[in-house]
């Protein structure tokens, strides 16, 4: 699939051996995959295009995704068995909301011991969500923000205010918004941060074959492909 003569890379290509930090798969929870055949599935599929892990991140939304809580999601995980070949772990994706210190001062799902991935509502936020996140980094906690480039207070930031906040934190690119997938807007944010080596970690955010189908034939520049490779690195630090 790689071709040096091509002036495009496919994303594909940086698949090999690679460590998802976010992605859905946690069967029947959220807007993911529904039934733990559907999980299995699309798990044989990652495996096949060279992933070797992955934390599955099912949303924690006060009012939408909380019916479970996350002792609930741990007993979850531990009745469903992931394909065997795959290091399959359980994290979460918090939303920032009222909820969201309660949630850390109990037992939160964490990456590599303190790693917390939090996402905004996409279309605003509020300074208080700020206030919230700086509370968790007092209490030990390192803040992943999902998809910076998907929200769009950060898509029109035109005087860098809202980018100042968000890079007091780790940032994470989703790898899809780099050929489109979540529009235009988001694409163009995601290179611009890229481009400013805001990003820490890359995740697929799959929830369905369609993310895949899209990973398998999506297509970016070189100087692209080039500055996610580190981020893909980056994502291995969370499964030593």
């Amino acid at each position: 699939m790689f071709s040096f003569c091509s002036k495009h890379y496919h994303l594909a290509d940086l698949l090999d051996g690679y460590y998802d930090i976010h992605c859905h798969l946690l069967p029947g929870v959220d807007d993911g995959a529904a039934t733990p055949e559907k999980s299995k599935a699309l798990q044989l599929r990652m495996q096949g295009m060279g992933m070797k892990g992955m934390y599955l991140t099912p949303h924690l939304i006060h009012g939408a995704y909380d019916n479970r809580s996350e002792e609930d999601l741990r007993r979850e995980f531990e009745a469903f068995r992931p394909e065997a070949g795959l290091d399959v772990r359980l994290a979460a994706e918090y939303f920032i909301d009222d909820m969201f210190a309660e949630r850390m001062e109990g037992n939160p799902l964490t990456m590599a011991g303190r790693h917390v991935l939090a996402e905004f509502s996409i279309s605003g936020y509020s300074i208080h969500a700020f206030d919230i996140l700086f509370e968790a980094t007092l209490a030990g906690y390192d803040i992943i923000l999902a998809h910076p480039e998907r929200y769009a207070f950060v898509q029109s930031d035109g005087k860098n205010k809202v980018l100042n906040l968000i890079k007091q934190y780790k940032l994470q690119l989703n790898l899809l918004s780099l050929c489109g997938f979540h529009g235009s807007n988001a694409k163009r944010c995601a290179e611009s941060l890229l481009r400013q080596g805001l990003y820490t970690f890359v995740g697929t955010d799959t929830h369905s074959s369609a993310y895949l189908d899209v990973l398998q034939r999506g297509t970016v520049s070189r100087k692209v492909f080039d500055a996610v490779r580190p981020l893909v690195e980056n994502n291995r630090s969370l499964f030593e």
